[in-house]
This record gives C-alpha cells, sequence and structure tokens, in this order.
C-alpha cells in the first residue's frame, strides 16, 4: 500500500483497489488555498464519474466500482503501470480518444487485466462542455 499525488488528488493505492480524494496540498494561501485545492480534487472526482456516461469513452475508462455522496472519495479496481522499457511499452498500443478525456498523456494510462485503461481522465481542464468548474484552456469547440 503506498499514496501517489496528482495536481488536485492524492490517491491511495491498495493492493486491489486505488482510492482518489482530494489533495490537502495549498494553492495560494491560507484556507483559500486549502479550499481551492479540496474542491478542486471534487470536481476532478465528479468529473471522472459523468465520463462513465460517455459512450465514445466506453471500455476506455478505468471503471468506477464506487463514488462517496458528493464524490469526495472514488474507488477503482488498482491497474498496473504501463511498462517502462521502450522496446515493451511500444508492444502496448494506446487508442486515441476523441476528444481526449483529460490530459493525454502515458502516465494517464495503466493495464487493467492485460489491457490499456485511462486512470486519470479527470475534464475539468480541458475544455470540455461537461466542465463543472468553467475553466476553458481548450477550444469551445471540443464537444464531448
Amino acid at each position: 500500500m503506498h499514496f501517489a499525488r496528482g495536481i488536485t488528488r492524492t490517491v491511495l493505492i491498495t493492493r486491489r483497489y486505488a482510492v482518489k480524494f482530494p489533495s490537502l496540498r495549498r494553492y495560494g494561501k491560507g484556507l483559500t488555498g486549502l479550499l481551492w485545492s479540496v474542491c478542486r480534487g471534487i470536481l476532478a472526482n465528479q468529473a471522472e464519474v459523468e465520463a462513465q456516461g460517455f459512450p465514445m469513452w466506453k471500455g476506455y475508462l478505468c471503471p468506477i466500482l464506487w463514488s462517496s455522496p458528493g464524490c469526495v472519495v472514488i474507488v477503482m479496481p488498482r491497474c498496473e503501470p504501463l511498462p517502462t522499457d521502450e522496446y515493451e511499452r511500444a508492444a502496448i498500443p494506446l487508442p486515441k480518444l476523441e476528444p481526449p478525456p483529460g490530459d493525454d498523456k502515458a502516465d494517464n494510462w495503466g493495464l487493467l487485466d492485460g489491457r490499456p485503461v485511462r486512470i486519470d481522465y479527470d475534464m475539468n481542464y480541458n475544455g470540455c462542455p461537461h466542465d463543472r468548474s468553467g475553466a476553458r484552456n481548450r477550444t469551445e469547440e471540443t464537444a464531448c
């Protein structure tokens, strides 16, 4: 069992599960910075719960096994990381998802039962029209 930290969330990784909850990092000063961080973590969890319903990503997203009320905590099956060896990684083609759910980078993929799935697909920063935060880092034409 160990912890992994992202920008907005902390993940408790157990033998069988990945438990995602808001990070307690401070982005800004005092209570305001702490509240911003917690809110962003909850929004990230909400985005991943909502993404489960989009048919264009069906089968490519790591499933959510449980979500607390308000999406403060979500639980997913633990995935294996992609191989770090360049040759081994090349043998695992990553699907090109359009529009990409969240940051499209190799670190956001894992292997579930031997097949690649997105393990981090928070849509809050990618300009998705279903984004609850109002953040728009990509063009408004991006359709989810």
